[in-house]
């Protein structure tokens, strides 16, 4: 469009506060600081208790952290700040000074008043100011647009004597492009709305007290204590505490991992289920997510403008137009037939077009949940040779799932998952979760559990029936004096093979069964990925899982390439190296791991419903 390259374009919006929204193809430097700041929001938060007595209760639903609202409550930004930047730009106060002098026109023509023709000259200098500025930047970039021929059609009708359709041809133009910006920041608007908050301060132990201080203060060696639902803000060793941690925000691994004194943690990972005291080993820029912000930056800086298909049309219509122009004006030596056929080939209908079917176009998709951030990316989609798909939250659904039920001796699945579901009653794990949620999806009726004891990373124990029930790893049920059958040990092996947590379940001290759990695909996946196949798009699963884990969800989705134990940069690698083979690239993903690839491809596309700000601010289209 009129300013597609320019200052005001959007090629990702960074987040939508009171402040302008500046372009981060041009400043992707203070586009990761305005990211930074996001993710240093301040949190509600006064004393804390010590991390023996922090609560082990589970975050809010609506995914705030303790002490905060939850993110639906939060309040929303005035309509005014999302577009005020598309409406006091100088090109929509040009067009609607323009569109004024137009109308006034118009009626005082209809009155037969003279003073109408002043007026079409008016609007065609208040329009046309934008055009001629824009028109003179193409030409010193040495580019033919088709504001070349409109300014040229403007000028000459002027020098004509026809003010009249000077003035419709500028008002069509800008208003085009004022019309495209304005849907542009309703689509930035709607995805304001899917950004939550993350912690600006942590609670930090300190010469034997416990302090607040800013993130931006933390050093190293300090001991940051973590609730429930809270993001962790360093990298670090757990020193105290048991917790399941989810790290699929960077490392893309869809299953919690139970973290306990020795092992390490990353900042940005999400504490799920008990509290932990954090020796912290790096922090501020030195973290994993930083690492991962700055090569977000560095791909955003590289990343090439798309060209509008208007554009590519205007390098040899503009030097035609003008051709037969300068032919007619010469073979009839009159000027005023000249003028009339740069007015007849200025191109209103295709200036009017492109805006409409923008505009038409990211309407659709948005009535279908899919946010679309300019025009130029719903174009360029048509180009795309290689689509490359995250695994975790992408193609699959990002959380666990029972999928396999293994009874032992007479015990059938229903009365397995009975007796699971029942002793995993009390316990906050996700595992626990994924249990109960396959026993309410099967309508088994659960016992109430007595003396229930949660060890974490481990298991849980309860009585059910008068009959003590343990299920956890295998080798913790060992150590409580239970049998697992030479047998059953094989089939656990294969079974995690395979990718599955296993499980085991015990009654009256003897192993009952299995139970497997895993991450499963999208019941959607398939049938998008046979589309996408059927029109010869080359695809392409990159993950951080383990080989055998993408190769079977590859296989279940009908990918045949896969890459996976990835890096955030060894995606980014990968992106890269297409491109440079001559490819145009589409990445999919939803996690702060796949911002560089979603900000190097031609089109980034973020799974929003499940994803995180980063993938969501990166990304050119966003579910």
């Amino acid at each position: 469009m009129l300013w597609s390259n320019k200052s005001t374009s959007l090629r990702r919006p960074s987040p939508s506060h009171s402040e302008a929204i500046r372009c981060p193809r041009r400043s992707p430097g203070k586009y990761v600081n305005l990211l930074l700041a996001k993710l240093r929001m301040p949190q509600a938060n006064t004393r804390q208790p010590s991390i023996s007595s922090l609560p082990t209760a589970s975050v809010d639903p609506g995914g705030a952290a303790p002490g905060t609202c939850c993110s639906a409550c939060r309040p929303r930004e005035h309509w005014w700040f999302s577009y005020r930047e598309a409406l006091l730009s100088t090109e929509a106060l040009a067009a609607f000074v323009g569109f004024g002098f137009l109308a006034a026109g118009w009626v005082l023509a209809v009155l037969q008043i003279r003073a109408a023709r002043w007026l079409y000259l008016a609007a065609s200098l208040a329009a046309g100011f934008p055009i001629v500025r824009n028109c003179a930047e193409s030409l010193r970039a040495r580019c033919i647009s088709v504001e070349v021929l409109v300014e040229l059609a403007i000028i000459t009708s002027l020098s004509v004597g026809e003010f009249h359709a000077g003035a419709v041809v500028a008002v069509m133009l800008l208003g085009g492009g004022v019309l495209e910006q304005i849907t542009i920041s309703r689509a930035r608007r709607s995805l304001a709305g899917l950004l939550t908050n993350m912690p600006e301060t942590a609670l930090v132990r300190r010469e034997g007290k416990e302090v607040q201080v800013p993130v931006s203060e933390l050093r190293l060696g300090d001991r940051v204590l973590a609730r429930p639902g809270e993001r962790l803000v360093a990298d670090g060793i757990v020193v105290a505490g048991q917790s399941a941690v989810d790290e699929s925000p960077i490392t893309g691994e869809s299953m919690p991992k139970d973290r306990q004194v020795g092992d390490k943690v990353f900042a940005g990972s999400i504490n799920q289920s008990g509290a932990l005291e954090i020796e912290a080993k790096k922090v501020g820029e030195a973290t994993t997510l930083a690492r991962i912000l700055r090569l977000v930056e560095e791909a955003q800086a590289s990343q090439a403008p798309i060209q509008r298909i208007a554009d590519k049309a205007a390098q040899w219509y503009v030097p035609l137009a003008l051709a037969i122009a300068a032919t007619v004006w010469a073979l009839t030596g009159n000027v005023t037939r000249g003028v009339t056929v740069l007015i007849v080939f200025c191109p209103c209908a295709l200036v009017l077009a492109t805006p409409t079917a923008i505009i038409a176009s990211i309407g659709h998709a948005a009535r279908r949940v899919i946010l679309v951030k300019g025009g130029e990316f719903a174009e360029a989609v048509g180009q795309i040779q290689v689509v490359a798909f995250d695994k975790t939250g992408t193609l699959t659904l990002g959380k666990p799932a029972v999928t396999e039920l293994v009874p032992l001796g007479d015990w059938d699945e229903a009365g397995l998952l009975r007796m699971a579901a029942s002793a995993e009653r009390f316990s906050e794990h996700p595992l626990s979760a994924a249990i109960r949620r396959a026993a309410e999806e099967r309508q088994i009726a659960l016992l109430e559990p007595g003396n229930f004891h949660s060890l974490a990373g481990c298991g849980v124990e309860a009585r059910l029936e008068g009959k003590r029930v343990v299920v956890g790893r295998a080798d913790w049920l060992e150590k409580q004096g239970i049998a697992i059958p030479v047998a059953v040990r094989q089939k656990i092996t294969e079974l995690e093979t395979d990718g599955v947590t296993v499980l085991s379940v015990a009654v009256s001290e003897s192993a009952v069964g299995l139970i497997g759990v895993r991450d499963v695909l999208r019941p959607e996946a398939r049938e998008a990925v046979s589309r996408l196949r059927d029109q010869a798009i080359r695809l392409v699963m990159l993950t951080g899982e383990n080989q055998a884990v993408a190769r079977r969800i590859a296989t279940e989705a009908g990918i045949e390439e896969v890459h996976a134990d990835l890096l955030p940069e060894d995606k980014l690698g990968l992106v890269r190296q297409w491109q440079a083979q001559g490819n145009r690239v589409a990445f999919i993903g939803d996690d702060v791991n796949d911002a560089p690839a979603l900000a190097a491809a031609d089109i980034g596309i973020a799974m929003g419903a499940a994803g995180t700000d980063l993938a969501l601010e990166t990304s050119d289209i966003a579910f």
